[in-house]
């Protein structure tokens, strides 16, 4: 397998992905239960945000559905607060971590998208800017799946990037050289990494090249942004009626952009 130096077309799908990569999925659940970070969960300060935030805008006590909820951090959180509490997320590790920590909240390991949680719903999540790394015909299908889930006045409360994070982001190449390992592998490994950004699309990639010794890995992530008004005419279309925005919800991200835009829409 040879590098891959050139921009990917958008959205290009890589032959590995950090979510299910053995190794690496371990190390994002390390990450998750790191409350001082940013790196895959937020830091535990803007989680008690995003809790409160979720239980002044949904019906207490309801059903619950988060989608791409990690090792629990939010669901654990929100079934303490008598919600009755559905998770789901295709990271084996913290599936398994969840499941251990809370037998009272149903966990499913499993892609959203492609298999999406049968039942009905008053309220649905989809915390730190998910609804991004994906194209949007994925988009699209999951937003009617979330729709077609909720009940009557059903409350879809989800977060991405606008496009303010351009302030943060840049293209551009780097290089890792990790002697004893680290979070990409066990053992030594180089990371040559590439940023590259689709502002027609509203789109940056972070492609990576993982080599190990005579062998190379590529990962390819994705990170949409949006506007205020595309993300609004989106919802719309799918058929949500009210739809509100708010900014500035948390304070500055250690990690990736602090330019993220909460959103609850209602059907």
């Amino acid at each position: 397998m040879q590098i891959i130096y050139q921009k990917p077309t958008l959205f290009k799908k890589s032959v590995h992905n950090i979510w299910t990569d053995p190794y690496i999925q371990q190390q994002i659940l390390k990450k998750h239960l790191d409350l001082l970070s940013d790196e895959a969960s937020r830091q535990q300060e803007s989680i008690l945000k995003i809790v409160n935030f979720i239980l002044q805008h949904s019906t207490p006590k309801s059903r619950l559905l988060d989608l791409g909820c990690g090792p629990g951090l939010y669901t654990s959180l929100l079934a303490d607060e008598k919600y009755t509490v559905t998770g789901i997320d295709f990271n084996k590790a913290s599936i398994v971590y969840a499941i251990k920590e809370r037998k009272d909240i149903k966990y499913i390991l499993g892609d959203y998208i492609r298999n999406f949680p049968e039942g009905k719903y008053d309220t649905v999540t989809m915390i730190y800017c998910d609804m991004g790394t994906h194209p949007d015909c994925d988009r699209d299908q999951l937003l009617a799946n979330i729709y077609h889930s909720l009940t009557d006045n059903g409350i879809f409360i989800f977060d991405v990037f606008s496009k303010e994070i351009i302030h943060d982001k840049r293209e551009g190449k780097s290089w890792e050289y990790a002697p004893a390992g680290g979070l990409w592998h066990e053992s030594e490994y180089l990371l040559l990494s590439q940023t590259f950004h689709y502002p027609e699309n509203n789109v940056f990639a972070y492609q990576h090249n993982l080599i190990l010794g005579k062998t190379i890995k590529q990962f390819i992530i994705w990170e949409r942004y949006y506007s205020e008004e595309e993300i609004t005419n989106i919802l719309k279309k799918t058929g949500f009626r009210k739809i509100a925005i708010y900014k500035n919800l948390l304070g500055k991200n250690t990690f990736t952009s602090s330019h993220e835009m909460f959103i609850v829409a209602e059907k």
